[in-house]
């Protein structure tokens, strides 16, 4: 079913052209009529004023890799700079003969050109004189140094400020001499393309996908039997898995749109790149809503699955998705989802339900966690710090819904930054997300008689009789009294006894008790009397003796009871200040 989504996606958006792909163009090379440089290069991006500029989008006539991996051909047009115009990495002296090779074909392709299509000949004359010309392509060499370009990076040519990737008489010229090659190359072997059950002549080879993560520069295959361990019943490679050659250009095609799009969006964690489509065209596609997290549309997305409405007026347009990652030059599929855009949108709408906590100032409750901050919750500084499935992971749960329990390394993995991060212990999104897989929890069958569940609710709950939820809660009492009693201190009861007290609580949390108690006594104040109730509410609730130790889930609890402790407290804080604001205003 994957390749038929592909294959309806990429008719869809009408996709799918055999002799021209779309590539990003660094760098323009403007030239006079008599192949002399008419300026500088041109730096050319999408958007100029991002931080990291994009290459501008361009579509050059294609050229297989496989046919550019002989090492003697190359691009047409439009190619890397050490290709046309022999700008070399000195990093990499070996490769200086192959590309001059590659330069000297890339000439001969506008040579052929100017033959076939005279009226462009004064144009490709133009440049085949220019790249001829050593002083001019030192000056070129130079003006690039400067601008700090890359040898890799793609460039073309404009002659009296046409470009020549835009001449219709050149496109024409490349069609044409696709048609030729491959009427030359003879019938294929016909049988039946697995992508749309027809009988057709299928290939040997496939073309590479472009900006797979983790996979080669050149490009990764969907499809590649290149052992004979791979091949069965006497079949040679891509025939094991026959496509024609319509249906791999437009899965292609899809594929390499849809990789383009979701890097466009940042949906690329850990050497993975994650893919999303609908059948028929939405205007909304509830999946950018993991990204982005837009208040205004998360707002009407809750409310409408709470009411019972449907937020966008879709039927039963299929949904997919699908987590992309290279290894070599193969890729792997980490994930494949098909559903429908109903379905989605209640999945996603339950996803930012379960992750709704208080804010660190109690002042309210946070629903829109960008994906990104959960997982840089996680981390210390870098995503390549977590598991390398975990993103994928995670994005499975929250697209299937309730139904499937999250990954425990999440948990552990939230739990564990948690105890180590001394700065900040309030992060929002890494409490969230420990209460999402506390409630999608794989254990949570066998605890829902247990006063456990009632802990993971949004705000303090001062009725939960979960002993670990209570630990984080006294933990909190015992931070608050340290603080009215002594003031700020440098290493205080957080930074030097959180980590074991929400593993080991009866190892650590008695010394605490004895220590509050002397802080209790010193501390006075209507806030130090407040404080002092919730140290009897909570130590009554305990009862006798500590916890000897938590698990994982009980340590997810624990801080859970102390976040929103503190929450609460600062909620207090707050309306205190405003009561004696609003009093002194009298």
């Amino acid at each position: 079913m994957m390749l038929q989504a592909l294959l309806a996606y990429a008719e869809r958006e009408n996709l799918g052209d055999a002799d021209f792909e779309t590539v990003g163009v660094r760098w323009l090379i403007p030239l006079h009529r008599n192949g002399q440089l008419a300026g500088d290069p041109i730096p050319l991006a999408e958007n100029p004023n991002e931080k990291k500029p994009r290459p501008k989008a361009m579509s050059r006539p294609f050229t297989s890799p496989n046919e550019l991996n002989q090492g003697t051909k190359s691009h047409f047009l439009c190619d890397t700079l050490e290709r046309a115009t022999l700008f070399l990495d000195p990093k990499t002296p070996d490769k200086a003969e192959g590309r001059r090779t590659q330069h000297s074909y890339f000439q001969s392709l506008l040579e052929k050109a100017a033959q076939a299509k005279p009226d462009e000949a004064v144009r490709l004359n133009a440049v085949v004189r220019f790249l001829r010309d050593s002083t001019a392509t030192v000056k070129l060499h130079a003006a690039l140094t400067e601008a700090k370009a890359k040898p890799t990076d793609n460039t073309t040519f404009s002659v009296e400020g046409v470009n020549l990737l835009d001449s219709s008489l050149l496109k024409t010229f490349w069609r044409e001499r696709r048609q030729k090659q491959s009427a030359a190359g003879g019938e294929r072997e016909r049988r039946i393309c697995i992508a749309t059950g027809e009988l057709a002549e299928t290939l040997y080879t496939t073309e590479k996908i472009k900006g797979v993560p983790g996979g080669l520069a050149t490009g990764t295959n969907l499809i590649s039997f290149d052992k004979d361990s791979f091949c069965s019943f006497g079949l040679e490679q891509a025939q094991n898995a026959a496509l024609s050659a319509s249906a791999e250009l437009n899965i292609r095609s899809a594929l390499n749109t849809l990789i383009g799009k979701s890097r466009s969006q940042g949906l690329v964690f850990n050497d993975t790149v994650h893919l999303h489509w609908t059948r028929k065209p939405v205007k909304h596609d509830p999946y950018d809503l993991l990204i982005t997290a837009d208040p205004e549309a998360l707002s009407a997305l809750l409310k409408s699955v709470k009411e019972g409405r449907r937020y966008v007026r879709l039927e039963a347009n299929a949904y997919y998705a699908m987590s992309l990652s290279g290894n070599g030059a193969r890729i792997v599929v980490r994930d494949w989802l098909e559903s429908t855009v109903p379905e989605i949108e209640r999945n996603i709408a339950h996803w930012f339900a379960d992750l709704a906590i208080a804010e660190p100032d109690g002042s309210g409750v946070k629903h829109d966690f960008k994906f990104g901050a959960l997982l840089y919750g996680m981390v210390r500084a870098e995503l390549s710090e977590m598991s390398p499935v975990l993103p994928t992971q995670l994005l499975h749960g929250a697209l299937r819904g309730r139904s499937v329990p999250l990954t425990q390394a999440a948990l552990a993995a939230a739990v564990r930054r948690q105890q180590l991060d001394q700065d900040n212990k309030l992060n929002p999104a890494r409490l969230a997300l420990i209460k999402a897989c506390l409630l999608r929890s794989p254990n949570l069958s066998t605890l829902n008689t247990q006063p456990s569940t009632a802990s993971m609710t949004e705000c303090l709950n001062p009725d939960s009789r979960d002993s670990a939820y209570l630990c984080g809660r006294l933990f909190a009492v015992f931070d608050r009294l340290q603080y009215l009693a002594l003031g700020g201190v440098n290493a205080g009861v957080v930074e030097r006894y959180y980590a074991s007290a929400s593993v080991t609580p009866a190892l650590v949390m008695g010394r605490l008790f004895r220590n509050a108690q002397f802080h209790l006594a010193k501390a006075d104040g209507g806030v130090a009397t407040n404080a002092g109730k919730d140290f009897e509410a909570i130590t009554c609730a305990l009862g006798d003796t500590f916890p000897a130790t938590l698990d994982l889930e009980g340590q997810g609890r624990f801080a859970l009871g102390y976040y929103h402790q503190k929450a609460d407290y600062r909620r207090r804080t707050a309306e205190r200040k405003e009561q004696q604001a609003a009093e002194a205003t009298k």
